[in-house]
This record gives structure tokens, C-alpha cells and sequence, in this order.
């Protein structure tokens, strides 16, 4: 789990970067947001595994982007850290998509506990078999099959699937899917954004028979589900 990145929306300085410095000894990547406007300036460019949420923001509350950003927890899982802590308030942040609640003042312990329990519930084997639905992916063979069949895939369809498959539910940004592509491939340094765009339209259609479904996080990026 360390060098997962987790994104901290946090408008007290002090709380976020005490924060900020213990997740960076633990070997995350954090990145601190003061405000949601921020947050999602962040969101641009990293696409993190773990969300921690203030409510107390400035400009909107951690409930009100939640709200508006229910499409998004559904793939990022989010903490909700606040001083509140009524009953009322727990059950809203959890009925709006947060996946836990810690209620300030906080031990850093119980924090690390948390986000750990919240990261193990998607871990993946990079050579184990990919099933969802009735689609398999198999790493070592570098095969793709739909109700058995197997799907002809070119090598950059097939890495751009295999970046979303690995992480399903989970929100991929364009700057990520091409950061892996680049890794594996130096040719596909020169690709873009409109690229990636023509990639997910040829994989979507040769997955037309497949039960599962790449959707658009507009702003944001892809989620396979």
C-alpha cells in the first residue's frame, strides 16, 4: 500500500500538513488540497487511491462536493475527517458515498488503520486472471476473452485495458493511462489526449458483447465497471 497516493482536502494547515508529513514517512504519496476548488485541480492530474475529506471547508463543505461528486466515490474511495461528530452527520457523508468517518481530535494510528482497512479491499495479483463479468483478461498470455472468445486487441488496446481493468471501479485520468503507455513503450511518448480518446472508442467497440462497461468521469477521466 505505501506508495499509493492519497489526497488530503484539508483547510487547516496545521492539521494538513502534520497529516502531509506522517503519510510521507509511511511511504504514500499525499498531496493537500485547502479547499475543493484545489481538490479538484489535483484531480486533473493524479487520480489518487484514497480521498480524505474535510467538512469544515471554506467556499463549499465536504458534503455539498461529495454531492455534487457522487459518480466519483462510486471508483475513489473517500474518508470523511471532521470535528463533527453527530450520528446525523455520519449517516449523511455515508448515504453520499464515503466509504469511513473519523471524527476529530484523531490519533494518527487510528488514521493508518483506517486507510489501510479501506486499500486492502482492492488489491490485484499483476499475473493472476482478470474476471469481470464475462470478460477474462489473462496477463501472462496477454489474451482477452468474452464468453470464451477470444478478442483480437492491438498492443496499446490491450495495455489501455489492462490499466483500467486492474483497477475497475476506480477512476483512471487520460495523463495516467498515458504515463503507462509511455513506461512500456517509448514510441507512445508522442501520444495525447485525443489519442487516448480513439483508443477507449476502438476498445469499446470490440467489447460490445462484453458485460461490463467503460464510462467517461467527465473532467476526470475512465472507470471501468
Amino acid at each position: 500500500m505505501p506508495g499509493e497516493v492519497i489526497l488530503i482536502v484539508e483547510d487547516d494547515p496545521q492539521i494538513g500538513q502534520a497529516m502531509l508529513f506522517r503519510l510521507q514517512r509511511e511511504g504514500f504519496l499525499p498531496l493537500l488540497a485547502p479547499d475543493t476548488r484545489t481538490a479538484e485541480e489535483e484531480l486533473q492530474r493524479n487520480i489518487p487511491s484514497l480521498i480524505i475529506l474535510d467538512i469544515g471547508l471554506p467556499t463549499e463543505d465536504g458534503f455539498s462536493w461529495l454531492n455534487r461528486h457522487q459518480e466519483l466515490a462510486k471508483s475513489i474511495p473517500v474518508l470523511m475527517l471532521t470535528a463533527r461528530g453527530k450520528t446525523d452527520d455520519k449517516v449523511r457523508g455515508l448515504g453520499l458515498g464515503a466509504d469511513d468517518y473519523l471524527t476529530k481530535p484523531f490519533e494518527f494510528a487510528e488514521l493508518l488503520a483506517r486507510i489501510g482497512a479501506i486499500l486492502r479491499r482492492q488489491p490485484q495479483s499483476p499475473d493472476q486472471p482478470i474476471k469481470i463479468g464475462n470478460l477474462i483478461i489473462q496477463p501472462n498470455a496477454k489474451r482477452v476473452l468474452v464468453d470464451g472468445q477470444e478478442i483480437e486487441l492491438s498492443p496499446r488496446e490491450y495495455n489501455v485495458l489492462m490499466v483500467l481493468a486492474s483497477q475497475s471501479q476506480r477512476v483512471i485520468s487520460k495523463s495516467q493511462i498515458l504515463q503507462h503507455l509511455a513506461d512500456i513503450d517509448l514510441k507512445a511518448a508522442d501520444l495525447n489526449d485525443a489519442a487516448i480518446e480513439v483508443i477507449i472508442h476502438r476498445i469499446r467497440k470490440k467489447l460490445e458483447s462484453a458485460s461490463l462497461q467503460i464510462e467517461t468521469v467527465r473532467g476526470f477521466g475512465y472507470v471501468m465497471r
